[in-house]
């Protein structure tokens, strides 16, 4: 019904879909499935009905300028030393859940068979299982991984794995068996709860940081920052001769001014993480949209079955040797949480059961998962391929 040419109304288009899968969200159904999923499987509905075209000059330019963009602006806010300080605990059981995902996937791979992509899908969904959407999007991106159709059906069996992975987690303190191998300690008091981090309330309230006054200049500047990032990741990405060069760069000079720029810049930065988020959802609706249905389907099954084996083999690490490292199963879930689901879904597991005092660690390394599972999904990609 619109042509591929009619560049503004296409957007028009997209930004309706993204703003349909924010607005779900905030209902009980939406909840469940998560805006990117919605903003998937809306795009696919729509592109697969002929509405809105399968190609466009526009998707590649969002693909192309908009992406790269978007992972310096989630990373600004993953100040990595609050998380060393105030987490140290939970850091080491967050490293232990990271090593159950890797685990997982190295096994699932060698189980099941996902065609001529399986070396790239298992970076992807190995870095997304450990950072996030955001980590999934880098990796593909610095991995090659364009096929609209395996795009689509693997953010599909990622959601659908996170559903069967939150399943399972939930039902271990029912576990009898599981809960005395754990042995959990008495009830401790609740520390003073750490400052919160930036990139924490961030995703969670979809406010600027710290309470500082938004201003236009702070938008700008969050902008800017990011496209000089990128414009540095593609000079010293000429440099340096592998796959993933530009993604890893760009990746390394954001976390240098997340961690080491001066707190009065980082402070003038505002709604970095809103506008990056932005950015992702956008591009999510121009995956759906050039999905075939029939090859979705085929490759998501297998994608599944190796999700599955991801999950089962993280969980059953989780009990066995979070227990024999003296970790109670709360840090244990929490960690294993923050892993796969990231900060937010941590630190609401960990208020739904009570542990406070679990919320804002949870957070903290969830954010740290941001920073290393770009490097460990290309990693496994490479070594696979």
């Amino acid at each position: 019904m619109i042509s591929a040419d009619n560049t503004l109304a296409l957007l028009a288009c997209l930004l309706l879909i993204v703003y349909i899968g924010y607005i779900s969200e905030k209902t009980r159904f939406g909840q469940a499935l998560s805006a990117p999923l919605i903003i998937l499987l809306l795009s696919f509905i729509i592109g697969n009905s002929g509405i809105l075209p399968s190609k466009a000059p526009l998707y590649g330019v969002i693909q192309g300028i908009l992406v790269p963009l978007a992972i310096p602006l989630l990373l600004f806010s993953a100040d990595l030393r609050l998380v060393f300080r105030e987490s140290k605990r939970m850091v080491w059981a967050f490293l232990l859940a990271t090593v159950f995902t890797i685990i997982g996937a190295l096994i699932g791979s060698g189980l099941i068979s996902m065609g001529a992509a399986e070396p790239q899908l298992v970076g992807i969904l190995a870095a997304s299982y450990i950072g996030g959407s955001a980590n999934f999007v880098a990796t593909s991106q610095a991995v090659g991984f364009t096929d609209s159709s395996l795009y689509t059906a693997a953010l599909t069996a990622d959601a659908l794995g996170a559903m069967f992975f939150l399943t399972l987690l939930m039902s271990l303190p029912a576990i009898r068996p599981i809960a005395r191998h754990f042995q959990e300690r008495a009830a401790l008091p609740d520390p003073p709860p750490p400052k919160p981090a930036r990139a924490a309330l961030a995703s969670e309230a979809g406010a600027d940081q710290e309470g500082q006054p938004s201003s236009e200049s702070g938008v700008v500047l969050a902008v800017l920052l990011s496209a000089t990032i990128c414009a540095l990741g593609m000079l010293v990405a000429t440099w340096l001769p592998f796959a993933g060069a530009f993604i890893i760069a760009i990746t390394v000079l954001s976390l240098m001014l997340a961690n080491f720029a001066p707190s009065k810049m980082k402070a003038k930065i505002h709604f970095d993480y809103s506008l990056g988020t932005l950015f992702m959802y956008v591009f999510f609706a121009t995956i759906g949209l050039g999905a075939d249905l029939g090859a979705m389907v085929g490759a998501a099954l297998p994608m599944l079955a190796f999700l599955a084996i991801l999950v089962l083999v993280h969980i059953v690490l989780l009990v066995w040797l979070g227990a024999r490292w003296r970790f109670t199963l709360a840090e244990m879930m929490i960690a294993s949480s923050a892993c796969i689901l990231g900060p937010a879904a941590a630190a609401a597991l960990a208020a739904s059961k009570g542990w406070r005092h679990l919320v804002t660690p949870g957070m903290l390394v969830g954010v740290l998962g941001y920073a290393v599972a770009t490097f460990i999904g290309i990693t496994l990609t490479n070594l696979l391929g």
